[in-house]
């Protein structure tokens, strides 16, 4: 009986230590309590980042460890943000941490999931200690096909009327807490819209106004409000405003527009104005006082009204909210609020279409006759001649040993030819697609590593210039801390990926953002017929192959050089240029491992740079020169190992050429910028080349833009002809010099009747779409635009 008690003792102690290891050791409750609230207002946008403020209170001994924080911007993507904290018995403290962000398709969708954990000491060290408070965090989401408008102000209510904006399709508004606002821009990545006003910047630290700085740099929308003590209200915002304010005087405000016009009070308002910067835009005018001023950011804009945003009248103002939609952000030429593709998680397209192509690694491929020659050759030296020389020798009773030794050094040898590349020193990918643009290189970085041994890795790159996320199809979604974990530091951050396995691949990838060491200094000049001029390369990367991109046509132009100049003489027999299409097979085109990865990798690097970039910003119809280099841009390091990197990028540059336009012309639709934007209703999804949309009932204007080189030349357009398709669809075009509609009755209509009025100053035609019927077919085909004229008369 005592014999039978011990077995069963001994088989619980075995169960217990089997559970022991196999489970982290968790310490006993370390007295911290901890709170978290997260977003803007308590909200978020699924896959984007944005801030979180921790509460730590601590109730025990003097504390100092690690927090992680898991996060899951796709469905296909995890990891881990690591907060230090340090809190001395009794104390209290708060934090704001960036997330890069969460999607309400990942683990976050399951509410039991603890997502909040704590170690004392290095996370690395792996103890775990418990904590009472937030296990995860609370989120509310917001439509993430909707634009937010942030608003920052010391008295929030001074701009009341702008949490609402009549003419602002599917527009929220969210109220900025200041001591809410985040140390690095990944956590401002929410907002598309941020309002300043009555709240002096240089009340934040260096690295506040830096992030807010660098949030517009990378495509963000500024808009400041006029300040009579401007040093302090726009900290280091100043030197970077579109109009520095010198001096103040009273300015007639009632030509301002909207549905509301403004009152007697407007006829006296104070405004702060003075010299405006190069580069600049003046966009309304008081007499001789500029009102409104924007100037580009890098890829982003600022704009700076000379009145405060936030003071009476303007504050009281019913018709507040539609000017600055009207006047602002519909005039914006970024695509932040010109048009509404309908949404995917940018991470999402980012992953299928580029950073998984980054994970094939070159390798040694054998073809079926080079396995069939080495089995013939093998079989015929292990049989007929090791039994030849066996018995010359007789030495056949040591054919037991003599021939499995020779297969297994043919396999060893075979074996060393295949994956002598993976055995030495780990490998990394760098895959990137670039715009140089207002001094700064900005797009998608993918890299990939493929261990040649198991361990920890890292991966660390300069700090603030690649927001990146892991994400694989194959990653440890349960248990995100144990696959990737992010630091952030003053100078650099780090990627951590833990106990990764013999011979497998981590993948970061995500948008990357860099101040520009130099750009193409491009002098063309094409007649119709022929390019010809020169190209610089100021990049310190030599280019294997630099092209010209018009339409659907790339011209390879040959290799360049760092500091080198290429002499170009091409032809391109169009007759005009224009902005370049998207490849019709780059986003739909899946490697294959016997295919040229070069090859595979450039043809997606083509597509990304349109659809990632060109199509995504302020499209001005231009052509692009842009070149493939072999060497990284982005500064990517694995501490302590040895390692071989593979890199290609891709660099482009918009190009304002000189062209002749002589002679008759006809610009089809695929010549013609198309841009669809809401006017009362919702797009919910963009087919390829974006000639069909799924979009809500309502109304919309469809934009098209001629090429850049025939607006302010001498032209006469003869014919607009537009053919467009019944699906309970009324279209309608916009006359420029009346500002009316006219209705296009007829399913093919021709335009011959004085047509230039249908094209404004900037080239531009609207079509106005009104959508009714069914609401369970969505689907329009955008109608069919040719334009035909005469240059030179």
């Amino acid at each position: 009986m005592a014999l039978h008690i011990r077995k069963w003792v001994s088989l619980f102690l075995m169960l217990f230590l089997l559970v022991s290891i196999a489970q982290p050791a968790i310490a006993a409750n370390s007295g911290i309590t901890i709170r978290t609230e997260a977003g803007f207002d308590g909200k978020i946008k699924s896959g984007y980042g944005f801030p979180v403020k921790v509460t730590v209170e601590n109730k025990g001994a003097d504390f100092k460890g690690d927090l992680l924080i898991n996060f899951y911007p796709t469905y296909s993507s995890s990891g881990s943000k690591v907060l230090h904290i340090d809190i001395p018995k009794g104390g209290k403290k708060e934090y704001i941490v960036s997330i890069p962000g969460i999607s309400n398709e990942g683990m976050y969708s399951s509410p039991n999931v603890q997502e909040i954990f704590l170690y004392k000491g290095d996370w690395q060290d792996g103890k775990e200690t418990s904590f009472t408070g937030s296990k995860k965090l609370s989120l509310k989401y917001v439509d993430p096909s909707w634009k937010i408008l942030g608003l920052l102000s010391e008295e929030p209510d001074r701009l009341k009327e702008l949490k609402s904006l009549p003419g602002a399709a599917n527009t929220n508004s969210l109220i900025i807490e200041p001591d809410f606002i985040p140390e690095d821009k990944i956590g401002l990545d929410n907002l598309d819209v941020l309002a300043i006003d009555g709240y002096p910047l240089s009340g934040l630290n260096e690295l506040q106004q830096q992030a807010i700085l660098g949030w517009a740099k990378d495509g963000g929308v500024l808009i400041v409000g006029g300040a009579a003590d401007a040093q302090q209200a726009y900290g280091e915002l100043f030197t970077e405003l579109p109009m520095i304010p010198t001096t103040e005087t009273a300015a007639n405000l009632t030509k301002l527009k909207s549905a509301v016009k403004p009152g007697a009070s407007f006829a006296n308002v104070p405004v702060f104005h003075g010299e405006v910067s190069d580069g600049a835009t003046v966009v309304e005018k008081s007499g001789d006082v500029p009102v409104l001023v924007k100037k580009d950011y890098g890829s982003g804009e600022i704009w700076q009204t000379a009145f405060s945003l936030g003071d009476n009248p303007v504050a009281s103002w019913k018709g507040y909210g539609e000017w600055l939609t009207t006047s602002i952000l519909s005039q914006s030429s970024l695509s932040t609020f010109n048009s509404n593709q309908g949404y995917m998680n940018p991470f999402e397209q980012y992953y299928m279409d580029f950073a998984q192509t980054n994970e094939y690694f070159p390798s040694v491929n054998f073809s079926v006759g080079q396995i069939t020659l080495m089995l013939i050759i093998y079989v015929l030296l292990a049989a007929p001649v090791l039994y030849l020389l066996l018995k010359r020798f007789d030495k056949r009773e040591h054919a037991w040993w003599i021939v499995p030794a020779f297969a297994l050094l043919i396999s060893a040898v075979i074996f060393g030819i295949g994956a002598k590349d993976r055995i030495s020193k780990p490998q990394m990918n760098q895959l990137s697609v670039l715009k140089a643009e207002g001094g700064i290189l900005q797009g998608v970085e993918a890299v990939s590593l493929l261990s040649n041994t198991s361990g920890d890795y890292e991966m660390v790159f300069p700090s603030g210039e690649f927001n990146a996320i892991p994400g694989s199809p194959s990653m440890q979604s349960s248990a995100p801390q144990r696959y990737a974990v992010f630091e952030e530091g003053r100078k650099e951050d780090k990627y951590t990926f833990p106990n990764v396995e013999y011979w497998s691949t981590r993948t970061v990838y995500g948008p990357v953002i860099k101040e520009a060491e130099g750009d193409f200094a491009i002098n063309l000049r094409y007649d119709g017929k022929n390019l010809k001029g020169t190209i610089v390369n100021n990049f310190p990367y030599d280019f294997e192959n630099m092209y010209v991109w018009s339409g659907s046509k790339r011209v390879d132009l040959g290799q360049l050089k760092k500091g080198g100049t290429l002499e170009v003489d091409k032809e391109i027999a169009n007759g005009y240029l224009s902005g370049p299409l998207t490849p019709a097979n780059g986003g739909y085109y899946n490697p294959q491992p016997n295919l040229d990865i070069d090859k595979m990798k450039k043809e997606k690097l083509e597509y990304g740079a349109i659809e990632y970039l060109y199509n995504q910003g302020p499209n001005k119809n231009l052509p692009i020169i842009y070149g493939i280099t072999k060497q990284p841009v982005l500064k990517v390091e694995i501490p302590g190992k040895s390692k071989t990197t593979n890199s290609l990028s891709l660099i482009y540059q918009a190009a304002d050429i000189e062209s002749e336009l002589n002679g008759p012309f006809t610009l089809k639709e695929e010549a013609l910028t198309k841009n669809l934007i809401p006017v009362e209703g919702e797009i919910f999804d963009k087919m390829p080349e974006g000639r069909e949309m799924m979009v809500a009932n309502g109304t919309y204007d469809y934009s098209l833009v001629l090429p850049k080189q025939f607006i302010g030349k001498k032209i006469t357009i003869s014919e607009i002809s537009v053919t467009w398709y019944s699906n309970e669809t009324k279209w309608s075009i916009l006359d420029q010099s009346s500002k009316k509609y006219t209705e296009l009755n007829d399913l093919t209509t021709k335009l011959t009747d004085n047509p230039s009025r249908f094209i404004s100053d900037k080239g531009e035609i609207i079509l106005r779409l009104e959508k009714s019927g069914q609401q369970q077919d969505p689907m329009v085909r955008m109608p069919s635009v040719t334009v035909k004229g005469e240059a030179g008369k």
